[in-house]
């Protein structure tokens, strides 16, 4: 085991530099392998399995002692049975439902099963050469209902649930990422590097997030790495300045002062001391800090500048916002799911933090 933590982070090191290697490559080819928000995945759980799980492992006492706090809290047991319910759906639902691109004008704005529409229906028969007026009635073939081009609601809200998912956990990670760096070297190094971080963190600060990112999405283009790699770009500054605060508290610690006197490095004792300290404060900004991505890209699909090739459900509700009267379901339905994840995500957020700090009370 001592051997295994000596060479974790050169065996790391060797991965990523494989990694950005093929990369590389594989991004160059006409018709490449995997994307490019999959690697952002692919260096993100190498990051959780060589630091994330062994510093949850060597801390497994605290950490079962938080789970059980946090299971005190029904709130947020809810919030994460339904985050993994999520997750669930978005890993197998596409495989059990019908593809959401698929048009079928017979069969646009069909309500959901079990419902009707006063507004009948009239499509193109093309053997019989005339226009077909039809009872619009839900069906099992659609739980969901469809939208006016006759795509399944059920299909789109699963991808939907995926995009949404993939969008809140990448751009987060890349956010988290680069306010940890900061925040942690703003705390130890001190002087004018300190200075200078924050006082251009200020600056980022004083841009009001949603039309920094409506502009450069515009200028961009509407695509959805753009989209993600945006939002991870300039939604870093609040966590830098809690993990500044949290590292300015853990430095002046008697595990941190005993460690510089015993000759440890700084490396040591950022990664070692100052890092996995702050753990708790970065998983609580994480989890609170998702269901305002979410609700970032979904605002951008709303108003018409999210990619028009992947439905997630700010494009569904975009879809629906001309159908109100005649096809409600269209908008409310994805309305529902957006409603439900963020609370979820508060929720668990919230039983989080009152885990992590020792001064809230047992409830």
């Amino acid at each position: 085991m001592p051997t295994i933590k000596r060479h974790r982070g050169l065996v790391f090191l060797v991965l990523l530099g494989l990694l950005v290697a093929v990369a590389a490559v594989d991004l160059t080819l006409p018709a490449s392998i995997l994307s490019s928000t999959a690697y952002v995945y692919i260096f993100l759980l190498l990051l959780i399995v060589f630091f994330g799980i062994p510093s949850f492992y060597a801390n497994r006492r605290l950490s079962r002692y938080y789970w059980d706090r946090t299971k005190k809290n029904t709130l947020a047991v809810l919030g994460l049975a339904f985050i993994l319910f999520l997750f669930l759906v978005a890993l197998v639902g596409p495989f059990l439902t019908r593809d959401p691109t698929q048009v079928n004008f017979k069969e646009r704005n069909l309500p959901p099963a079990g419902f009707s529409s006063s507004h009948s229906q009239s499509y193109y028969d093309a053997a019989s050469g005339k226009f077909v007026t039809q009872e619009s009635k839900g069906s099992w073939a659609h739980p969901l209902g469809t939208d006016e081009k006759g795509r399944d609601l059920l299909a789109m809200l699963v991808s939907g649930a995926r995009i949404s998912l993939q969008v809140g956990f990448l751009a987060t990670g890349i956010a988290i990422m680069i306010g940890t760096i900061v925040g942690v070297v703003a705390a130890f190094s001190g002087g004018w590097m300190d200075n200078a971080l924050m006082r251009f963190t200020d600056i980022m600060m004083t841009f009001p997030f949603f039309l920094l990112l409506i502009f450069i999405v515009f200028i961009l283009g509407p695509n959805l790495n753009i989209i993600i790699t945006v939002i991870g770009l300039t939604g870093w500054t609040g966590t830098a300045r809690l993990v500044r605060s949290e590292a300015l508290s853990l430095r002046t610690r008697e595990f941190v002062l005993a460690a510089k006197s015993l000759g440890a490095t700084n490396n040591r004792i950022i990664f070692r001391h100052i890092v996995p300290n702050a753990v708790s404060t970065i998983i609580v900004i994480a989890t609170l800090s998702i269901p305002g991505v979410i609700l970032a890209e979904s605002a951008l699909s709303f108003i018409g500048l999210g990619d028009p090739k992947v439905p997630s459900w700010g494009v569904v509700l975009n879809a629906g916002q001309n159908t109100l009267e005649t096809a409600w379901w269209v908008a409310v339905e994805p309305g529902i799911c957006l409603f439900l994840t963020v609370l979820a995500f508060n929720f668990f957020g919230d039983g989080l933090r009152d885990a992590f700090d020792p001064r809230s009370g047992q409830r």
